[in-house]
């Protein structure tokens, strides 16, 4: 058939259909990751991409709209470039009006007539959270994703962040898409799950033995999540004003990682068991009460952020924000949990810092605190370094700091690398639910910083700093 991706090593007959083609999503990040996985040969054999958008395309327009991108991003070996774009075809809808949808329904059930199978249906939302609901519901009305088959061929839906604006929307999220899936159907990304270094976090801490006997509160001293950008809102501020920085990254990357650190050992590596540690982790973060948001949180503008388009001059979003918490997990408790992120900050990064307490008897003297410290690196560098401390040399006995090293990037060979957006559809692609946001999670981190987002937008509490935007 026309469109069928040769040479690859699945054959489970696959069709993606992407609501939102023409979106900056497929731009950035889903046509290079599909690139790839088609480069590797890890598409399934029989793969078509169906596109769902307003634009006033056709089959062949896409294709060129799609290439121009290749070039435009220099994709590797542009040879290939045709073969892979055969597989794509096009329907024109609003996503709002099931039409198109009944239209797309009976084109992929003439596609398993002729392919003689009932083949597996991935749907992903490319688009707008405020779309969510209407397309989920013209995607069930219309039958694209009812069974064809008891035996065979599965669907999968596909939902970016961010789930819900607060707890209410979440939940109201939730129980529409509990109605038409199953759990298991459902994958919610948070891409930075899909992070090799971040992917690591659970190897490093339950492989090595050195870590386990240290990994609670009677030797951790601190534990802090910094993500911090150079970058300012961009030319987003109309929606950035909605939303604000725990919005935008607290809610979700933040805690994520926050979860990955403090979890207990799930004891088996399946996505069952390690979603129902992260869950419970970010289940036992304690909930603010007013006076602890006052003195216990930290929330900022950079100076010029109510100038910028499209935010309002009396703005009460954050730019920057920090907030120390507790967890109720018998072996953290009491360990201060920090988050940290603002935009226009004096540097990029994004890492965790793991702070154990001072050698309760140390036989030298030592300038400073006698304190070690993993530092977790995840964006720029991604690496793993330890502080610790040794002897110089010579005649006396001084000590000095020093640091021990692993470098992802000098380690292993480039070619190893995997995106972001790579990992993610493959794995969607297996079923593998590992590095994607579960229900739990995402109403646990809602429950968590609601009632912070409430304090300081209906109190004024702490009141809004400003810092000097880093040019």
């Amino acid at each position: 058939m026309s469109g069928e991706i040769p040479s690859s090593k699945f054959e489970l007959p696959t069709v993606f259909v992407i609501l939102g083609v023409t979106g900056d999503l497929v731009k950035k990040k889903i046509l290079r990751a599909l690139y790839h996985l088609y480069h590797k040969n890890r598409l399934p054999k029989k793969f078509l991409v169906y596109g769902f958008s307003r634009r006033d395309f056709d089959d062949h327009m896409l294709k060129n709209y799609l290439l121009e991108i290749m070039k435009k991003n220099n994709f590797k070996e542009p040879e290939k470039y045709d073969f892979f774009l055969d597989a794509f075809h096009y329907v024109k809808g609003d996503f709002l009006q099931i039409d198109a949808y009944s239209k797309l329904a009976k084109t992929l059930g003439n596609i398993d007539g002729e392919w003689r199978i009932c083949s597996n249906k991935l749907f992903y939302l490319a688009v707008p959270p405020s779309v969510y609901s209407s397309i989920i519901t013209n995607l069930h009305d219309s039958g694209l994703t009812a069974p064809c088959s008891p035996e065979e061929g599965w669907t999968r839906v596909i939902l970016e962040k961010p789930f819900g604006t607060d707890l209410k929307t979440a939940i109201d999220l939730d129980r529409q898409l509990g109605k038409l899936f199953k759990e298991e159907q459902i994958y919610r990304v948070d891409h930075y799950l899909a992070k090799e270094t971040v992917k690591n976090i659970l190897v490093f801490r339950f492989s090595n033995t050195f870590l386990t006997p240290a990994w609670n509160n009677k030797y951790i001293e601190k534990i802090e999540v910094k993500l911090l950008e150079k970058i300012d809102i961009a030319g987003r501020g109309a929606f950035y004003d909605r939303v604000g920085a725990l919005r935008d990254v607290g809610q979700n990357h933040m805690l994520q990682l926050l979860g990955l650190f403090i979890m207990d050992n799930p004891n088996k590596f399946t996505a069952e068991d390690i979603k129902k540690k992260r869950s419970e982790a970010l289940a036992s973060l304690q909930i603010m009460k007013e006076e602890e948001v006052a003195t216990s949180t930290m929330r900022a503008q950079y100076e010029g952020y109510k100038n910028e388009k499209g935010v309002s001059k009396n703005s009460k979003s954050e730019t920057c924000f920090r907030i120390e918490t507790r967890s109720n997990l018998p072996h953290f408790e009491g360990v201060p949990l920090v988050l940290e992120s603002g935009k226009s900050r004096e540097c990029d990064k994004t890492e965790v810092v793991v702070t154990f307490r001072e050698t309760p008897l140390c036989l030298y003297e030592i300038e400073n605190e006698q304190k070690n410290t993993f530092h977790y690196h995840i964006r720029p560098d991604e690496k793993i370094t330890m502080k610790f401390f040794a002897k110089k040399p010579g005649y006396k006995v001084e000590i000095a700091e020093h640091e021990l090293g692993f470098d992802y990037k000098k380690a292993y060979s480039k070619d190893l690398f995997v995106d972001d957006y790579e990992s993610l559809l493959f794995d969607i692609i297996h079923g593998d639910q590992t590095i994607f946001v579960s229900t739990k999670e995402i109403l646990s981190e809602w429950r968590f910083i609601e009632p912070i987002l409430k304090v300081w937008h209906e109190k004024n509490k702490p009141e809004m700093k400003s810092y000097l935007k880093i040019k």
